[in-house]
């Protein structure tokens, strides 16, 4: 069975259970097929039969938004979202470079014209008639990522590399039933939001969204309160928001919290497990480019510790259908325990970017035990792994520093500081000052704390050269609409202070 007869049956064989809950308002599976009938039935009067066409989705929080996501699948073309928040000129360089030639917008007070494309507005579109599978087209969806040229990469994933993330995910999962109530916390323009429908629309669950309006994180706890939530995945930085509450708030239904994104810190999860004691921590890992997660460690609370280096919790083994490679600058297999770059391997790895992008060089091939061409992405993180196949994430290639001749990973840099600040958040950058040196600036998410007493704790767990020279306080971190750190916005907010 392909994977959306797959969808298709669970739809139906679950008509009259619960599929989503958004803005407090319930949608039963029977209810969701009618808004997607009726989503297929426009894109279809609209493109004919034609297809394999990139149909873009203005992605607000909303069942039509759902419904159009699985009509443009079923009815063989691919899904590109558009984050309704975005600048318009920004998303039309995504419309321009996907070739979107018609979206989806059911909410948007945006006028039509701005999108330059024809817009379907299926406002309360249902049609008792029933859906139809007509095709699996090559490509199931286009996401994009930054760039380092500043403009955003297209990463074409296809439905046997969606299938076969989720073939390798219930296979760590085969507790997930039907009755589990996933939260869904991310921008649906980010590959981590689609764990939090794909799964649990295929099971015949529940997806809960989080309500427009009011604080995201105080909503989360009371999403996890009310609606007695089973499963939970969001970035660390996000918790770190919900830190102040934690000795307060305890969640007993609670029995999967995964996390993602970010490097996860042991200190910081000790904190959530007080309020979550029936539950598994789960440490997720997966760039865009290799079909939203690739390696997974799954763990009780009572053995958090036992799989964690610098403080800071495995990224777990690979999934079933995922290879990965560890290799120094020269491309060697490095040695067991030693660290090198990640490289990701398997059907789960696009076969490569939208369009030209001249220098890219992140994917290449190697030949297997047979001698045929394997297709591998180079990740840009730096890994090693232990003897029993865990992998350890140890920072960025690409963010690396080199200061009076030595090479420093930032995330060295941050978990000292978590160490001897009894876990505060900080994030370690490079800056060239006014004498056009390279030096280290690093932002603390705390009250005024003394720099000096903080650079002298540092210097009794590393080099000279890892000690930063300025260390700036602030009360959070701004998060992108993926619920990472925004580094742009960070030093703008500090752009007399930094020099770069």
């Amino acid at each position: 069975m392909k994977l959306w007869e797959k969808y298709a049956a669970s739809f139906r064989k679950n008509a009259s259970k619960t599929a989503f809950c958004i803005d407090n308002r319930f949608y039963t599976y029977l209810e969701f097929t009618e808004y997607i009938s009726g989503s297929q039935r426009a894109l279809l009067n609209f493109s004919g039969l034609e297809k394999a066409i990139p149909v873009g989705v203005i992605c607000h929080d909303s069942i039509e938004t759902f419904a159009a996501i699985f009509a443009i699948w079923f009815s063989g073309n691919l899904f590109v979202p558009l984050n309704p928040l975005h600048p318009v000129p920004f998303n039309l360089g995504k419309i321009k470079l996907a070739g979107i030639t018609v979206l989806f917008d059911s909410e948007s007070t945006q006028d039509s014209n701005d999108w330059q494309v024809p817009v379907l507005k299926p406002e309360n579109l249902k049609s008792a008639e029933p859906f139809s599978i007509i095709q699996e087209p090559s490509r199931a969806y286009i996401l994009f990522t930054s760039g380092s040229t500043g403009k955003p990469k297209g990463v074409p994933i296809s439905p046997d590399a969606m299938n076969a993330f989720i073939e390798g995910f219930l296979e760590i999962y085969p507790d997930l039933t039907s009755d589990d109530r996933f939260l869904q916390t991310y921008d649906l323009t980010s590959d981590a939001a689609f764990t939090g429908y794909l799964i649990p629309l295929l099971l015949g669950a529940s997806v809960y969204t989080i309500p427009s309006g009011g604080i995201k994180y105080l909503s989360i706890v009371k999403l996890l309160q009310e609606r007695q939530i089973t499963w939970t995945q969001f970035t660390p930085s996000v918790l770190n928001y919900l830190r102040p509450y934690l000795r307060k708030i305890r969640f007993n239904a609670l029995k999967h919290s995964h996390f993602g994104g970010e490097a996860l810190p042991l200190d910081l999860v000790l904190e959530w497990a007080e309020c979550i004691p029936n539950a598994e921590i789960s440490n997720i890992y997966g760039p865009t480019e290799t079909t939203i997660t690739c390696t997974i460690h799954r763990t009780e609370i009572s053995d958090l510790s036992e799989k964690v280096h610098n403080g800071v919790i495995s990224i777990g083994k690979p999934l079933k259908k995922v290879k990965t490679l560890i290799l120094d600058d020269n491309n060697q297999i490095v040695a067991q325990g030693e660290k090198g770059e990640l490289c990701i391997g398997g059907i789960q790895v696009m076969e490569g970017y939208l369009a030209d992008l001249g220098n890219e060089n992140s994917i290449f091939f190697r030949p297997d035990n047979s001698g045929n061409p394997e297709r591998y992405y180079r990740t840009g993180d730096l890994v090693f792994q232990d003897e029993e196949g865990f992998l350890f994430f140890c920072g960025r290639k690409d963010d690396q520093l080199k200061i009076s001749g030595y090479r420093i990973e930032p995330a060295e840099i941050e978990m000292a500081i978590s160490r001897v600040t009894n876990g505060i958040k900080s994030k370690a950058y490079g800056f060239r000052n006014k004498g056009g040196t390279e030096s280290i600036v690093v932002f603390l998410e705390a009250n005024e704390i003394s720099s000096e007493s903080l650079k002298d704790n540092l210097r009794t767990i590393l080099p000279a050269p890892l000690i930063p020279e300025k260390i700036i306080c602030i009360d959070q971190f701004p998060l992108n609409s993926n619920g990472k750190i925004d580094k742009t916005r960070l030093f703008e907010a500090h752009s007399k202070l930094i020099y770069d």
